[in-house]
């Protein structure tokens, strides 16, 4: 696994090593002694992970279990199309990876960080001197935390069949109202195409193109549902620079000038190759969450940021809004999940996030009630997942 090696840009400065005391009241080690904590704090390798960052993968051998200390952790599996589908989030002062570890069998699902996160590994030894120095607290914990996982998989398990169930009526739905709107439509751009080219009139054709595209941007939104639904983005990659990408968000820059400042620095001038009405339409609803949370108060500000970053180029959006709050946090791009919108569907971050990761990028979050910040690298050259 590797380490944490720096702030990334606009974080705050890189915090000190995180102190073997942390893990302290961990669910695991809830009751033990002084002495004994001792023992087996020297023991443990501390890791510190990124956003994202697999800790491990589904049937990979087990051979140690983890303590959260910081940070939240996403359990997976492989469902819809070889997606990753969530099965539960982990908090800190949870632990995992305990059952391949017991039987030692391979790991039944995937572990990733959500955010930032420190971790304790405790290996086969230290698991057995665990056992050998306090096996009447260890054994109460692990039996409390299993029974309330237990408890909270059956919770999930049900709202993961409505989740279902919900996505495959958005899916045959919009897949009939897209048929049934095929000849219409057709009938718009053939119009569109006629008057274009008998008329001479600029606004005219200023119109005309306003139609067409308008039409693109439904064609657009229809597939990402129909896509979405199905688990797999079908991407159309083409070469872009990134200025004209930027160029293509100021519609969208220009909603959030009513109300707050809007900063950006464009860092890198270059091409990329992407699905440009996909990730325009990314970007739009970043910058549109961003502008909704800042409603309140004056003096708030949206910074939009994109660089180059090694391979990748790297987009922030950071607002000043009220945050996302922190229970919340490692869902939010998660089908349905939302907050603070009365008529929010909670399927734009489910969205944004496959298409991203279609390109072969990522997409993180972070934070707070002084604002939330939006992290997006994406490939130069899409790698089509």
């Amino acid at each position: 696994m590797s380490q944490l090696m720096g702030a990334v840009p606009g974080d705050h400065p890189a915090a000190a090593p995180p102190d073997r005391n942390c893990f302290r009241e961990n669910n695991l080690l809830v009751g033990l002694s002084d002495d004994v904590y001792t023992q087996i704090s020297e023991n443990i390798e501390i890791l510190e992970c990124r956003p994202n960052e697999v800790i491990f993968e589904e049937n990979e051998p087990g051979d140690s279990l983890y303590l959260i200390a910081q940070g939240s952790v996403r359990i997976s599996k492989k469902g819809r199309a070889g997606q990753q589908e969530a099965l539960a989030y982990l908090m800190a002062g949870d632990f995992f990876g305990e059952m391949a570890l017991i039987d030692m069998g391979r790991r039944s699902a995937q572990a990733a960080a959500v955010d930032h996160a420190v971790l304790a590994r405790i290996d086969r030894p230290s698991w057995n001197l665990l056992l050998r120095l306090a096996p009447h607290e260890v054994l109460s914990n692990f039996m409390k935390s299993v029974t309330g996982r237990l408890r909270n998989n059956n919770q999930r398990f049900i709202e993961e069949m409505m989740r279902n169930e919900r996505l495959a009526l958005i899916g045959t739905t919009i897949s009939s109202i897209v048929h049934d709107m095929n000849n219409p439509i057709g009938c718009i751009l053939g119009a569109c195409e006629i008057i274009r080219g008998t008329s001479q009139d600029d606004l005219t054709g200023k119109m005309a193109t306003l139609i067409r595209e308008a039409v693109d941007n439904m064609d657009t939104m229809t597939r990402e549902l129909i896509d979405f639904s199905r688990g797999h983005t079908q991407l159309n990659l083409q070469p872009i620079s990134l200025v004209d990408f930027v160029h293509s968000l100021e519609p969208d820059f220009a909603k959030c000038r009513i109300r707050v400042n809007v900063q950006m620095e464009i860092l890198y001038d270059g091409k990329m190759t992407v699905d440009k009405h996909r990730l325009v339409r990314v970007f739009a609803n970043l910058i549109r969450n961003g502008r909704e949370a800042m409603k309140n108060g004056e003096g708030h500000v949206l910074h939009f940021t994109a660089q180059r970053v090694e391979s990748c180029v790297r987009f922030e959006v950071a607002d000043t809004g009220h945050g996302i709050p922190a229970e919340l946090l490692p869902q939010i791009f998660e089908p349905f999940v939302t907050h603070g919108k009365s008529n929010g569907t909670g399927l734009g971050l489910a969205i944004s996030k496959a298409v991203v990761e279609a390109h072969g990028g990522s997409i993180s979050v972070q934070s707070s009630d002084k604002g939330t910040k939006f992290q997006v690298d994406l490939p130069l050259e899409a790698n089509p997942a």
